[in-house]
């Protein structure tokens, strides 16, 4: 029976998750991936917006998403966390997928993982990377 309190908590906060991914103003029904990172005391996160002929990269704000990234993660027991967590949305479609330490190659640059992740997901699309106003590195 306790399970099915964490059960449910876990899904209040992936529901809290769809909900401030819906709310920004880049979200894209295309396809919304969220790729996040999460250890003790760090977390990374990014987005990647379906946007048709391109995906474009995201920088979000972090404080919409450490604490309910942060609880999922230590919502895990010690021994068997995962390291990453990607979490897409597309249509009315959710699906998340978690990566543990022994499936991160960390030979591979974070942005350069995400950025497969993200074309395995939407097709090998260039990627959109803004720099300052205006610019942008395709890739």
């Amino acid at each position: 029976m306790g399970n099915m309190g964490t059960r449910r908590w876990k899904a209040d906060l992936f529901a809290d998750l769809a909900s401030t991914l819906r709310s920004e103003t880049s979200f894209s029904p295309l396809g919304t991936l969220m790729v996040a990172a999460v250890e003790s005391r760090y977390i990374s996160v990014a987005r990647f917006l379906d946007r048709g002929s391109y995906i474009a990269f995201a920088q979000p704000d972090y404080d919409k998403y450490r604490d309910t990234l942060t609880e999922l993660w230590a919502m895990e027991p010690l021994s068997c966390r995962w390291h990453e967590i990607h979490y897409l949305i597309r249509g009315k479609e959710v699906r998340v997928t978690y990566l543990y330490p022994e499936d991160v190659d960390f030979d591979i640059s974070e942005l350069d993982r995400w950025g497969d992740a993200a074309q395995t997901i939407y097709g090998a699309k260039r990627i959109v990377y803004p720099h300052g106003r205006g610019s942008a590195q395709i890739r």
